[in-house]
């Protein structure tokens, strides 16, 4: 497993937040758990497989997916958090 884009920046985001005590810190946590969830789902969420239950394995695989799509808007949100903490 490579770590995703998303987790970088997301950690970096959290951790300058952190340390220089900046508001909204949960949107980089949510960002890092999403790059997490999307780490650990996307192999299956892109494969064919369904498995004996066809519909709940759709239902995930568009929940996860959904998740990997936040975790990709995400980044760009923190790199404007950044921008706006230190810009304003």
């Amino acid at each position: 497993m490579k770590i995703n884009l998303a987790i970088i920046i997301s950690v970096l985001v959290l951790s300058l937040g952190f340390f220089t005590d900046q508001p909204y810190l949960w949107i980089p946590i949510s960002v890092l758990i999403a790059g997490i969830i999307d780490l650990l789902t996307r192999q299956w969420v892109s494969s064919d497989r369904l498995g004996s239950a066809q519909t709940f394995s759709a239902i995930l695989k568009l929940l996860f997916s959904l998740i990997g799509f936040y975790a990709m808007v995400g980044q760009f949100v923190c790199i404007g958090l950044a921008i706006w903490w230190f810009a304003f």
